[in-house]
């Protein structure tokens, strides 16, 4: 996937109450701060100016976040029961959330027997039989 531009925002699905949206990655989802180069909200300021909503403190009701190097689909209330709906739906865990990580091996991996991954805070050993 190519870096974000205010000009490419890909939709995934829309309705009369949703707009699903394809976030890139490296790009955040709102912010005051002026510094910001680009966010979702501008892509959607660009791309559905009619859609913007003067009552909300970004413009725009987002049913959930994802982070600002994670990429994927991101939905957004038209209204204001649609955003109470969804609302609803995540407080009631009726909504899931699945991570996908792509990993690419090096030439010089490829030798190896396994992966080792460390986070951090989580560890993880891959078995290329996995991959």
């Amino acid at each position: 996937m190519e870096p974000g531009s205010v000009e490419n925002l890909s939709i995934v699905y829309r309705s009369r109450d949703f707009l699903v949206v394809n976030k890139h990655w490296d790009v955040r989802i709102d912010s005051k701060a002026w510094r910001e180069t680009l966010t979702l909200q501008k892509q959607l300021r660009y791309r559905f100016p009619e859609l913007a909503d003067p009552d909300t403190c970004y413009g725009f009701r987002f049913c959930h976040q994802l982070d600002f190097s994670t990429s994927g689909a991101l939905c957004v209330a038209l209204n204001k029961a649609a955003a109470g709906s969804a609302y609803r739906c995540f407080k009631d865990r009726r909504v899931t959330k699945a991570y996908l990580a792509l990993v690419v091996r090096t030439q010089s991996q490829a030798s190896q027997s396994s992966w080792f991954w460390n986070t951090g805070c989580t560890q993880a050993i891959l078995s290329p039989k996995c991959c």
